[in-house]
């Protein structure tokens, strides 16, 4: 019997997590992930998913396109607020649409037609570990230390700056939305532009580049 959440593995292989409402196919995704060797956990309530990203572990989703609660375009949209820690695989029923094309675009790994065929979920599960190991590599080089102690948050807006910290906080962009009285959009929006300027890709290296901003001393007085 699925529950709501259940651990099948431990620590033979990296953390997959499963997602959907159908207590067959997670039976199915059970079985061919744990015989694959993966530490997976399934999940039936797609909300209660959603609200744990945060604290989760990185690693590779498995989710289906169509669900009673929160559908599988909706957990896309929340992992990509840690787009380096985790990469998608979609699952459907029905034939490829537009609506599958987009979540491509917004970096899912592939879209699966059920059934699926096994060789060709796991090949989409290495690909997608492959994939965050090239987006862990390529964010472990921060930009270089600025010239006269100059600090790359000095770069930032106020707005900006205030964004910036409340990533740094752990928040969601829905928590900082309404803290700071702005559609998420909005928010969405000065994060993107403040990454930009930190010259940083993803929320790890934020951190770690605001950790080194902090410890550095101060540049010089002018004058």
């Amino acid at each position: 019997m699925i529950q709501s959440e259940i651990q099948i593995s431990e620590g033979r292989g990296r953390r997959v997590y499963a997602v959907d409402d159908d207590t067959h196919v997670l039976e199915v995704l059970q079985t061919i992930l744990q015989d694959a060797g993966y530490d997976t956990r399934c999940y039936q309530n797609s909300v209660q998913f959603v609200d744990a990203v945060p604290t989760l572990a990185p690693g590779v989703v498995i989710t289906d396109y169509r669900m009673g609660q929160v559908d599988g375009p909706e957990v896309q949209r929340r992992l990509l607020e840690r787009q380096n820690d985790f990469r998608m695989i979609l699952i459907t029923a029905y034939p490829r649409t537009s609506s599958t094309v987009s979540a491509l675009k917004l970096g899912a790994v592939t879209v699966l037609d059920k059934p699926f065929d096994r060789r060709e979920l796991l090949q989409a599960v290495q690909d997608g570990f492959q994939q965050l190991q090239l987006a862990e590599q390529e964010e472990s080089a921060l930009p270089p230390l600025l010239p006269g102690g100059e600090s790359y948050l000095s770069r930032l807006s106020g707005r900006e700056r205030q964004v910036v910290d409340l990533v740094y906080q752990g928040n969601t962009n829905k928590g900082m939305s309404i803290q700071l009285g702005i559609s998420i959009k909005t928010v969405e929006k000065h994060r993107a532009k403040s990454m930009r300027k930190l010259k940083v890709t993803s929320i790890a290296s934020l951190v770690r580049l605001m950790d080194r901003e902090r410890d550095q001393p101060p540049g010089p007085l002018g004058g």
